[in-house]
């Protein structure tokens, strides 16, 4: 199975310095304090990977475009930069390059470059094995729902082509307004349907025929505006599986940021378990967090089924020189980590406050 493996790459936006990360695996985490680069990071991750995808449908149709072409817009419009200048996307200072390389099974690659003065166009690039990632599919899950703002972002780029919401919300819009398809469903699926349902209490989002989204549970209907914050981030996935836009089948990667935003921390542990289902399941996933939850839980999967997951640990460098990264696997344990840490400086006080301290 085609899997991404490898991410080089260097003065894009914090990451002045060169990150080289390798050896990437089925479930990757991404964890860093603010401003490190995690978003950009995972989205970079999902632009060129997204490009590719659209860049073979376009190849089999009428008007065909070049890769290049298909990701410069794509990684303006998934960045929104200022004035949509790709160059804005370099590091400041002067004589910045931007330097991106992905790889995926060993000798596939796609390499571009390009300065802080470009506009609009990617002219350095390089590509290997390609067709290797026909038929893959990568889906981005933003920390905020979309259902509740669904005719803003359709208006807002179909009608007007704004800049307001960036390609990550206009794309799962696309994602979710194709239909569910009936079908037999893989084990790990069929478990992320039955953690989806305890998180529910058996409800389902819904798109009825004349584009309306509802939450039914029983015979009660709920419009988003009177749905939980939580249960519509879980009605997008799982129609996201319905449709099978997420499948194991023909290869398909998942970027997750920030999914505990507006769970309980029950319903996070229960999202950590679904992630691991689709990455058991052979959907490659990425994820963002901040959450001790999400990330002890996961660590445990990882220990309990012998899974080699992946940690990337993102830190500033003390002396203002951006941002280098540590890449650990949690089937050896949660190494120490500012969300680890922040923890136990709570247990602490905790002690400290019970012996009168």
């Amino acid at each position: 199975m085609t899997r991404l493996t490898s991410l080089y790459l260097e003065n894009f936006v914090a990451f002045q310095h060169p990150l080289d990360w390798r050896a990437h695996s089925s479930l990757n985490v991404i964890i860093g304090e603010n401003d490190t680069g995690k978003t950009h990071l995972l989205k970079l991750l999902y632009a060129m990977t997204r490009a590719i995808e659209e860049h073979a449908k376009k190849r089999a149709g009428p008007e065909p475009k070049e890769l290049a072409e298909v990701l410069a817009g794509k990684l303006r419009w998934t960045f929104l930069p200022p004035k949509m200048e790709l160059g804005r996307l370099v590091t400041r200072g002067s004589g910045n390059r931007l330097s991106v390389e992905l790889g995926w099974n060993g000798s596939g690659h796609l390499k571009f470059a390009f300065g802080k003065d470009t506009v609009s166009r990617i002219v350095e690039m390089q590509t290997n094995n390609l067709p290797e990632l026909d038929g893959h599919k990568a889906s981005f899950l933003p920390p905020k729902e979309i259902l509740s703002i669904f005719d803003a972002i359709v208006a807002t780029r179909e009608s007007q082509e704004i800049a307001s919401f960036d390609d990550t919300y206009y794309d799962l819009v696309q994602d979710y307004r194709q239909p569910p398809t009936a079908g037999k469903w893989q084990d790990n699926i069929r478990n992320v349907f039955r953690h989806l349902e305890d998180v529910t209490g058996g409800g389902e989002v819904e798109m009825d025929k004349d584009g309306t989204i509802v939450f039914r549970r029983g015979k009660e209907s709920f419009n988003m505006h009177q749905t939980a914050e939580g249960i519509k981030k879980i009605g997008i996935l799982s129609r996201l599986m319905r449709n099978r836009r997420l499948t194991p089948t023909g290869g398909c990667m998942l970027f997750v940021d920030e999914p505990e935003v507006n769970l309980h921390p029950k319903a996070i542990v229960l999202f950590a378990e679904m992630l691991h289902e689709f990455a058991q399941s052979g959907i490659q996933v990425y994820l963002t967090t901040h959450s001790y939850f999400l990330l002890k839980r996961l660590e445990q999967l990882a220990r309990e089924k012998a899974t080699d997951y992946a940690l990337l640990d993102l830190r500033k460098q003390p002396d203002g020189g951006g941002v280098t990264g540590t890449v650990t696997r949690l089937a050896q344990g949660l190494p120490m980590n500012p969300i680890v840490e922040e923890s136990l400086r709570l247990f602490d006080r905790d002690v400290l406050l019970d012996l009168g301290a």
